[in-house]
């Protein structure tokens, strides 16, 4: 892959926004970079590995899943295309990854030098303020996590949180996996089929195809429900 092709790729990443395609190009002559890949099913981080570089993911999907006393695992969340990883863990005194990251498909990421980016990002202000972005959203998105989880107690209430928050078009798909969503709940998977059953029975779903359902929201409960 060229600068060339690289930089038309970086474009579309909220930390470049506001930049041209020569100028993206202009800053990787300026830093060091390489280009990293990986195949699916790849845990390329694990919790504690220490963060030395600024990492962007522009291809693939991952999976964010902290280990349980017991070996359980829990879905934090799915980091996608354009995302930076990790941003908050960059810089500050923890410098270390919080999460095991783990490929859902073969995967690039473009790999800057920490000290390198710091020097980027001190001579252009609108770099330094997407960056500043990006980890403002992240924790914002954290702390919106740990609300619905406080809010939404039982199955029940999370799936439907779930159903509102994404469904198009009357329709959701239960993304990647019921199986990686009943982790990101912290429930079993066979509970949380039991419960989009149950919301069939209640003609409130209808299985269209594989983890996609028809939504029947004059049905769905009029109880406030929190979304994230």
């Amino acid at each position: 892959m060229n600068i060339k092709d690289i930089s038309q790729l970086l474009v579309k990443v909220p930390l470049f926004n506001g930049y041209s395609i020569s100028s993206v190009t202009s800053f990787l002559k300026e830093t060091e970079y390489q280009i990293r890949t990986y195949k699916k099913n790849e845990i390329i981080f694990f919790r504690g590995d220490i963060i030395t570089n600024v990492n962007i993911l522009i291809k693939g999907t991952l999976v964010a899943e902290m280990q349980k006393f017991n070996g359980d695992s829990i879905v934090i969340g799915h980091i996608k295309i354009n995302e930076i990883l990790a941003p908050a863990f960059i810089f500050g005194e923890d410098n270390t990854f919080p999460v095991d990251l783990i490929t859902l498909e073969e995967t690039n990421l473009l790999v800057i030098d920490r000290n390198k980016f710091f020097n980027l990002i001190q001579k252009n202000k609108r770099l330094l303020l997407n960056f500043i972005d990006e980890i403002s959203n992240k924790s914002q998105y954290l702390s919106k996590r740990i609300w619905f989880n406080f809010v939404n107690k039982t199955i029940g209430e999370k799936v439907l949180s779930y159903i509102k928050k994404n469904s198009k078009d009357n329709k959701i798909t239960f993304f990647p996996s019921i199986s990686l969503l009943a982790k990101k709940f912290d429930v079993t998977r066979p509970a949380l089929s039991r419960e989009i059953s149950n919301l069939c029975k209640k003609n409130i779903l209808k299985k269209i195809d594989k983890n996609t359902y028809y939504v029947n929201f004059e049905k769905f409960p009029k109880k406030n429900i929190w979304h994230f």
